[in-house]
């Protein structure tokens, strides 16, 4: 009899084990980010993770000035940062404008949404850096980035609005820019890259970076699904066991 007991008591172990394992599966995460060019990233219904995040909703736009000059989604490379606990992305690109080309401006849009996977640590702040800048005369070189904390644009409902800037011109330079903010589980980036060679200079631009920090709690509200949840199966396995 109590040979019988054991054996159902590491039966039930072993099947309350399995049985998580399906409830972690059944979340459905998306496939890891990949290092590719732009164009695959914004094909409708894209989505990807790093981590415990999960990033979708992508969209590019790439403009210049005279028409047709713009960097295409192709020409951008997208590099996944998979640092511990400060995942993002690596975007690269040949951005080069100079009133002696005749290419005056270029502008690219990015745009794209952040989750925390159920039970994932919360974004607590977010970075933006750039590299590989130069200029002369009056070329310039801005990135301007706003970012819905804890909800969506365009109206971003019940979340926050926050703006990062990133610039190097003759007014001056800043390669780097950061904000913090109390943990949330979404965060919305529209970014705009924009290059001006002005009446007489030129300016180029290699890379943007982009990366988030993690808090170190996981959403309450996944905790309790999960945990529920898992309750809910030991419970039913232990009353089939027991009969």
């Amino acid at each position: 009899m109590e040979g019988l007991k054991y054996m159902k008591s590491k039966w039930f172990s072993a099947l309350l084990v399995m049985a998580c394992v399906v409830l972690l599966s059944g979340i459905g995460f998306a496939g890891a980010c990949q290092d590719i060019t732009m164009d695959h990233y914004i094909v409708p219904g894209f989505s990807c993770g790093i981590d415990d995040k999960t990033f979708s909703n992508w969209n590019y736009q790439g403009t210049g000035n005279p028409p047709g000059f713009g960097i295409p989604a192709g020409s951008v490379m997208v590099q996944p940062i998979t640092t511990p606990r400060n995942p993002g992305f690596l975007f690269t690109a040949g951005w080069f404008v100079s009133t002696s080309s005749g290419v005056l401006s270029q502008d690219s849009l990015i745009e794209y949404t952040v989750n925390v996977n159920p039970g994932g640590a919360l974004i607590t702040d977010l970075s933006l850096s750039i590299g590989g800048v130069g200029f002369a005369g009056t070329g310039s070189i801005f990135v301007d980035e706003d970012v819905c904390i804890g909800a969506r644009f365009p109206d971003c409902s019940g979340g926050t609005v926050e703006h990062l800037q990133a610039f190097s011109s003759a007014d001056g330079t800043r390669l780097f820019d950061s904000i913090a903010f109390n943990g949330v589980s979404v965060v919305d980036v529209e970014k705009d890259i924009e290059l001006n060679a002005g009446t007489a200079g030129n300016a180029r631009l290699s890379l943007v970076t982009q990366q988030y920090s993690e808090g170190t709690t996981p959403e309450p509200s996944s905790i309790l699904l999960f945990g529920s949840g898992a309750l809910a199966l030991a419970g039913v396995l232990r009353r089939t066991l027991n009969r």
